[in-house]
């Protein structure tokens, strides 16, 4: 293909969200991989064309967190368009976004697999996705057996001093029924932040008493002040770079997908405000903690059990007894999930993550990717990446 390509980008990149700008950078590596390709920041992106302002190049393609007005004119005038805001998606309008459901499954895992039995999802209803995140985060908990609360907390004006001292005054209340250990699966941040400092100031630890997950990685509402927020890698930059790839198939003359393209998340950034295991045997805790922080490390029942000054046999026994499963098993476990977080970071060779995790030769954590997923660490890195193999 070498037919030059004009592309309007409107991602909304005059706010300060990092999630618009990775869309932004996902269009912009598709670009580099395809010279004719010229990308073109503008919010309107037939302003100039519908006004008769002159000069104006027509565009071939538009990329964009479409409204329902820009759809009708772009569908008007025949220009292709990609949308990718899941709040906008519409049945007939391409489209690539986040797939929710998925992550709500990932968020429900990450807390389980910290042993906690109680949960809540927390959100605001005005996001379309986030809804479906939510009942998928419910329906997995309850496929464990396990019930999960749900807070509505309707969007206001975070500025108006009335909604906001309502705003607390409800979690507050709600916080009153809450029993401890609880794990929250929260968005916004702000509102995960909030329910932090509310939480401290009943005297309750974090994550001991309450663990917290973000749904949304916003760096400067999560990672200060301690404790950082655990939260998920939306995975937003393949978003732009799949929409490009998309974009340009309809340019070419393709016929519109009858389904949207969902873009698998990430992973869970585990931060402190989940960094807990809530098992009730306090020995299992400790030797949870110990193997988490010494992944890297060659580990064995007999180091482990030294490390937390108990005995093998009693180790084994209580950790059966607890989690169902073996303390090597464990190891796997933990070593294959950060292994798939850290496989998402595109500039870490595979060689580096297999000594980082533990597995030390690549060859061993690709026989551990190969039984427990049928995929090699790159087939993973290719899936979560988007990368093309062609």
């Amino acid at each position: 293909m070498n037919t030059r390509r004009r592309v309007a980008i409107a991602l909304d990149l005059e706010y300060p969200f990092p999630h618009h700008h990775d869309v932004f950078a996902g269009t912009q590596r598709y670009a580099s991989e395809h010279p004719q390709w010229e990308c073109v920041i503008d919010e309107h992106p037939l302003h100039k064309q519908l006004s008769g302002i002159a000069p104006f190049q027509k565009y071939d393609g538009v990329i964009a967190r479409a409204t329902p007005d820009l759809m009708r004119r772009l569908k008007r005038v025949g220009v292709p368009l990609v949308n990718t805001w899941f709040q906008m998606a519409r049945p007939g309008l391409p489209g690539v976004y986040v797939d929710y459901l998925q992550m709500g499954r990932l968020a429900a895992e990450h807390l389980l697999e910290r042993g906690f039995r109680r949960f809540s999802f927390v959100a605001t209803p005005e996001h379309k996705g986030y809804e479906l995140s939510g009942k998928s985060f419910v329906q997995r908990v309850q496929e464990e057996g396990y019930e999960c609360q749900v807070e509505v907390c309707p969007l206001g004006k975070y500025e108006d001093p009335v909604y906001w001292a309502s705003l607390v005054k409800r979690l507050n209340q709600w916080l009153d029924n809450l029993s401890l250990p609880a794990a929250l699966f929260v968005n916004p941040p702000l509102l995960a932040r909030l329910w932090i400092g509310l939480c401290q100031n009943r005297g309750w630890h974090v994550p001991r008493d309450v663990a917290v997950l973000c749904e949304v990685d916003l760096r400067l509402m999560v990672e200060h002040p301690a404790p950082q927020i655990s939260s998920i890698d939306l995975n937003y930059e393949r978003v732009g770079y799949e929409a490009a790839a998309l974009l340009d198939q309809l340019i070419e003359g393709e016929p519109t997908p009858s389904e949207p393209t969902l873009i698998p998340v990430k992973g869970v950034i585990a931060r402190e405000s989940t960094d807990y295991f809530a098992v009730e045997d306090e020995v299992v805790a400790e030797a949870l903690q110990y193997i988490s922080s010494h992944l890297r490390k060659q580990l064995t029942l007999e180091r482990i059990a030294e490390g937390i000054a108990v005995s093998t046999r009693s180790l084994q026994r209580r950790f059966n007894a607890a989690l169902g499963r073996s303390v090597s098993a464990e190891i796997r476990r933990l070593r294959l999930e950060k292994a798939k977080r850290m496989l998402g970071e595109p500039d870490r060779q595979i060689s580096e993550i297999a000594r980082l995790v533990g597995f030390g030769q690549p060859g061993r954590m690709s026989e551990a990717f190969q039984r427990e997923l049928g995929l090699s660490p790159s087939d993973y890195r290719r899936k979560v990446l988007g990368e093309r193999t062609t």
